[in-house]
């Protein structure tokens, strides 16, 4: 967990920034744009209406590719033989990966949240709890997700399949 934390501080300007703007460039192409054609969504108007799915997006995608890379670059570079040699059990190893995972999709998913109130007057959330664990059991699912992917990869064309195909569409 530590080394995950440390390599995405690390390398901050190319797994947090990207998101963000990725998710900001979603507001204002679907939401000022396309949303002032909606209009409203069962009495919400379009902006507010998108504000979950793209913090979930962000959510799912940055828990998702968080691993895959890590897991596998680690794979690719020979490290994972080193890990496996050590007296650490598997689950540590697993755990370690998933919970690295974990932290980047909060902290996207918080930045995001936060970017939102710059397009948004207010987001309604019914319960703040329930809420945090949905994210929270999400990006643990689709941590997990890029683990096995990252694991069953042979190359690097192996671990792209899934964002490409499955989770943008």
């Amino acid at each position: 967990l530590i080394k995950e934390v440390t390599r995405l501080l690390r390398i901050w300007p190319q797994t947090i920034v990207p998101p963000v703007i990725t998710t900001t460039l979603y507001y204002i192409i679907f939401g000022k744009v396309i949303g002032s054609r909606v209009g409203e969504m069962g009495g919400v108007p379009y902006m507010q209406f998108i504000v979950p799915g793209l913090v979930m997006m962000s959510v799912i995608n940055n828990s998702y590719t968080n691993v895959v890379s890590s897991f596998f670059s680690s794979k690719f570079q020979r490290n994972v033989e080193e890990m496996l040699v050590s007296p650490m059990h598997n689950s540590a190893i697993l755990l370690g990966y998933m919970s690295g995972g974990v932290v980047r999709a909060m902290l996207v998913g918080g930045i995001v949240l936060s970017v939102s109130m710059f397009f948004v007057d207010t987001i309604s959330v019914h319960s703040i709890p329930i809420t945090i664990a949905v994210a929270f059991l999400t990006a643990s699912l689709f941590s997990i997700g890029g683990f096995i992917n990252a694991m069953l990869a042979r190359k690097f064309d192996d671990i792209t399949i899934v964002p490409t195909f499955v989770l943008t569409p």
